[in-house]
Formats: C-alpha cells, structure tokens, sequence
C-alpha cells in the first residue's frame, strides 16, 4: 500500500496550482491547468520525499504547459 500525502503537502499543491493558473490565465484554460497539474501530482504520489511534491509538480506543470502553448503555436503558424 502507497502512502498517501500528508494535508500539509497537498494544501501546498493546491497553492502551486494557484499561482500557475494566474500565471497562465489568458493563455491555458482553468480546467487544462487542473488536468495537466492532477497528471502531474499523480506521477509523484508514491514520492520519498514528500516535501519536494509541490516543487515538481509545479515545474512539471508549467514544462507541460508550455509544450502545450508551443503546439498551438506552431498548429496556427502552420494554418
């Protein structure tokens, strides 16, 4: 059995994900943001290190993000 992320780490998540949806809005959906931050927090929910969860899950986020802003960049250059 996993353990799971003490309230602590996921309040400092949620935080994480806050300050990326301010950062992006206008550019990335509320909802895209959520996804790519939930994908993000599931990939390091079996961490030994717990502390460094709300770190990487907001560097994955945003790289993520930005591999998406650049799709879209380049499907509409393309057009």
């Amino acid at each position: 059995m996993k353990p799971a992320l003490d309230a602590t780490v996921l309040r400092q998540v949620e935080t994480e994900v806050r300050n990326i949806k301010a950062e992006y809005r206008g550019r990335v959906s509320e909802e895209s943001i959520e996804m790519v931050a939930h994908e993000s927090l599931q990939r390091l929910a079996d961490s030994r290190v717990p502390q460094f969860v709300p770190l990487f899950v907001g560097r994955f986020t945003r790289e993520r993000l930005q591999e998406l802003i650049s799709r879209e960049r380049e499907r509409a250059a393309a057009s």
